[in-house]
């Protein structure tokens, strides 16, 4: 077996971590678009750094498009096979992929106004909306916890790890070789006594375990302490200051 990093090494978005076994089979751990990255970001979303027609197997973590954005691509470039996720990852991926697809469309229709008008080469989008639909024929639902037998060499499990709604640690028994090993990929792990997400589900033991290290070295102030500070900051602010309070809300 053989493990490689083609995102979310040294870096936050792209994730794309290849499991190559030694029968030549190729596991691909989610398919990540690159984001914020700069000028480097369009570059980087171009080429994934294997060939998309010789993976096996595709095990998507949840949709937060930094996580799936690029399978759209990686379907028109040659995979053929089945992409596993649970089943609310996969319609929320089926929006995020249509909007990433929409506003990548307006975003070369917007460039190549300007491209036309100077005889440039006109760009095109990484994948169009059709692409995204094309994609979708790809899902496969997994439920929480239901052991599936990929094939013959590759069982799955996925635990919800309670980062968004969908999400899950992709749990692999693989046999190679007359060995079976164990391997788990996190992919965004979420925070133990969340208020409207579970806390993140116990696995068993693994022999090879691919970990997200967003916050590894910090450490986050307990949830108790939130809502105090969102009062006395909304109190500063706009009673005290009567200035305005602007919250930034990521989520998909």
């Amino acid at each position: 077996m053989k493990i490689s990093f083609h995102g979310a090494a040294r870096t936050v978005t792209g994730s794309k971590h290849l499991v190559t076994l030694n029968n030549g089979k190729k596991l691909l751990l989610d398919c990540g678009m690159f984001q914020g990255m700069g000028k480097e970001t369009p570059e980087l979303n171009q080429h994934f750094g294997f060939n998309p027609s010789e993976i096996t197997h595709v095990f998507l973590s949840h949709a937060h498009v930094d996580h799936c954005g690029l399978l759209p691509k990686l379907v028109k470039e040659g995979y053929n096979g089945k992409i596993y996720a649970t089943p609310a990852t996969i319609d929320v991926a089926k929006i995020l992929l249509l909007d990433s697809a929409y506003i990548q469309e307006q975003d070369v229709a917007f460039l190549n106004k300007k491209r036309k008008e100077e005889g440039r080469t006109l760009l095109k989008p990484l994948y169009t909306q059709e692409d995204a639909e094309k994609t979708f024929d790809h899902f496969v639902p997994v439920h929480y916890r239901q052991a599936l037998q990929v094939d013959k060499d590759i069982r799955l499990e996925l635990f919800d790890c309670g980062h968004i709604i969908g999400s899950a640690t992709v749990y692999l028994t693989i046999t190679e070789d007359g060995k079976t090993s164990t391997l788990a990929f996190s992919g965004d792990v979420g925070r133990y006594g969340d208020p409207i997400l579970h806390s993140p589900q116990t696995f068993p033991q693994v022999d090879y375990l691919i970990i997200e290290s967003t916050y590894g070295d910090r450490l986050h102030p307990p949830l108790e302490s939130y809502a105090g500070d969102l009062e006395k900051n909304i109190h500063e602010t706009c009673i005290e200051k009567k200035g305005k309070l602007i919250i930034p809300a990521f989520s998909v």
